[in-house]
């Protein structure tokens, strides 16, 4: 039998035993905890540094689009100012041609207005009263006479290259503002306005594009 001191002996190297093992097993444990912290600690900042760079990357597109968006927008802005401007510029270059040409056309008609005067005066009212004659085409027609500060004596001398039967009408004033000749049927069913003023709104068009193409080489 083992004495007592023997059994003291035996149970303490036992428990320094057991108590080494316990100890290296709770090392074991803390240190598969700390590597198994640490691996979830790396997984952690990858997971956060992709997340990161993903937001990064998304905000970089975000503000790219926007970007890409203002541009077109400020060049969309930019077209629309400048075709407002040259809008503008030529809507200005148009009313200018036009107040040339309608003082173009001010300064004829004052002219004409006092055309009675010119040489060959007779001749030209003698052609209109022809022309008026023959739009008619009426063998008792009316033919209507007046310009400013022409002798009466002088338009009643047209009577003579009437056709028969058509009656002059000297009026006192111009005919249509401007002078000329109106000639009308008997029952004035039919009319031709041959005067200076008539004419030219006949020939509108063509008059402005001749004088824009003497003035402005259009």
């Amino acid at each position: 039998m083992l004495r007592s001191s023997e059994r003291w002996s035996s149970f303490s190297e036992v428990r320094q035993t057991l108590s080494q093992s316990f100890e290296k097993l709770q090392n074991r444990i803390l240190s598969d905890a700390k590597l198994k912290a640490g691996e979830l600690v790396r997984e952690a900042e990858a997971k956060a540094k992709q997340t990161e760079e993903a937001a990064k990357a998304e905000a970089k597109k975000e503000a790219e689009a926007f970007l890409a968006k203002a541009r077109l927008d400020a060049e969309a802005l930019r077209r629309r100012i400048l075709s407002s401007k040259v809008r503008a510029n030529r809507l200005r270059l148009l009313e200018e041609k036009n107040r040339i040409v309608q003082s173009i056309l001010s300064g004829v008609e004052e002219r004409l207005s006092v055309i009675s005067d010119i040489p060959g005066f007779m001749d030209m009212v003698k052609k209109m009263v022809n022309e008026a004659v023959e739009a008619v085409g009426a063998d008792q027609a009316v033919v209507r006479v007046g310009f400013n500060q022409a002798s009466s004596k002088g338009l009643d001398s047209l009577s003579k290259d009437l056709p028969r039967g058509a009656k002059l009408v000297v009026e006192e004033g111009a005919l249509d503002q401007l002078g000329g000749v109106v000639a009308s049927g008997a029952s004035n069913r039919v009319t031709y306005n041959n005067s200076f003023r008539a004419r030219m709104d006949r020939l509108d068009t063509q008059l402005l594009t001749v004088i824009s193409s003497i003035v402005f080489g259009e």
